[in-house]
């Protein structure tokens, strides 16, 4: 690049900068944050305090806080978002046999599909297990 399109470039660079600084000195937040700087040198300079005292301060605070933290008990794992297949009994009452299945794909039960029909197996359900323990049968 020559230095006469360097210093083109370096003058477009500059306007475009300078036309954005006007747009930035007439944000209302930036006049606040200005204003909330003067603000806080001045009563540094009244307390003589510097900047680093008061950033180690609330580091030290920050510190302090976070350890407090850290001796809490951890929360307990959320439960599963799911529910569990809860198991349904059918008792046989040609055989007088009882089994526990949590869908129709166990294999006795399959057999006993394939043997007396789907709707009449269905019917031999008994219970659901809701408490995790086999019904009084």
């Amino acid at each position: 690049m020559s230095r006469l399109a360097e210093f083109r470039a370096l003058e477009w660079l500059l306007a475009t900068k300078k036309s954005e600084l006007q747009f930035i000195k007439v944000n209302p937040q930036l006049m606040r944050e200005l204003e909330f700087e003067s603000k806080l040198n001045e009563l540094l300079a009244e307390y003589k305090f510097s900047l680093w005292h008061v950033l180690s301060i609330f580091e030290h605070e920050n510190q302090s806080t976070l350890n407090a933290i850290d001796q809490q008990p951890l929360p307990l794992p959320a439960p599963p978002r799911y529910r569990t297949r809860q198991s349904k009994y059918y008792k046989n009452p040609h055989t007088g046999e009882v089994v526990a299945a949590k869908n129709t794909l166990n294999n006795t039960v399959r057999s006993w599909i394939e043997q007396y029909g789907r709707s009449e197996v269905e019917s031999w359900a008994t219970a659901w297990s809701v408490c995790g323990h086999q019904p009084d049968l």
